[in-house]
């Protein structure tokens, strides 16, 4: 046994490439989109080309009160008097809070880690709009970065059909090397620091053995993303 595991691993340590036809790496590493030292406004305009090729929508608004009132144009586009929210100190948008109740709307932080778990997702199950910040956003990819902590939890981005998100402009990033790259030049750990980080690239999508595109399937079919600047 010890005599033939070695024929195998000195045949592995004796080919450089095991797939001759394979073509070689490129040198240097080519990103996905060269966007290295893009202006802002460059990495906004390529963000919401991708988002809107995906399916889903940005809207760039002036300020908070800007931010304040595209969010309440959308949830009256969607009929929704409640909202599932993270907590509005992880949404970046000063007297949101206070506008959302005036608006007669009511913003739900929903707590699936106690002995009332059925009874909650009992009675956010026909809620509308999630309603949620972002960590970053990755502008080669049209991508949010969301990750979860106290105040800001996973059901608000999977669980109601429209995901509403807003961030501001110093938010985008070029490309997910990039925040890495910021997270670690910060002293952050990757992981540790939060239970789950998701990539959300556009509406949930899938499709069947006939490459027919359905949204909405596992998660939200609707993303609507407001920029401040």
């Amino acid at each position: 046994m010890t005599a033939s595991r070695e024929q195998i691993l000195n045949k592995l340590r004796a080919a450089r490439r095991p797939f001759p036809d394979a073509p070689p790496r490129p040198q240097p590493y080519r990103p996905l989109a060269d966007l290295t030292g893009a202006s802002p406004e460059a990495l906004l305009e390529r963000f919401s080309e991708i988002v809107t090729a995906l399916k889903g929508n940005v809207f760039v608004v002036k300020g908070d009160k800007g931010a304040t009132e595209k969010v309440l144009e959308l949830l009256q586009s969607h009929s929704a008097d409640q909202v599932l929210a993270w907590d509005f100190k992880h949404i970046p948008v000063r007297g949101l809070k206070t506008a959302l109740k005036e608006a007669g709307i009511t913003a739900i932080h929903p707590d699936l880690y106690d002995e009332l778990r059925a009874e909650t997702i009992e009675a956010i199950r026909g809620v509308l709009v999630g309603l949620t910040g972002a960590d970053a956003a990755l502008a080669a990819t049209g991508t949010l970065v969301v990750s979860t902590a106290p105040g800001k939890g996973r059901i608000p981005t999977v669980l109601a059909p429209v995901h509403i998100a807003v961030i501001k402009l110093d938010q985008l990033l070029p490309n997910l090397e990039a925040w890495v790259g910021e997270r670690r030049a910060n002293g952050l750990d990757l992981m540790s620091d939060s239970g789950n980080i998701c990539f959300i690239s556009g509406p949930s999508r899938t499709g069947d053995i006939e490459n027919i595109l359905i949204l909405g399937v596992h998660g939200p079919n609707k993303i609507q993303i407001i920029v401040k600047t």
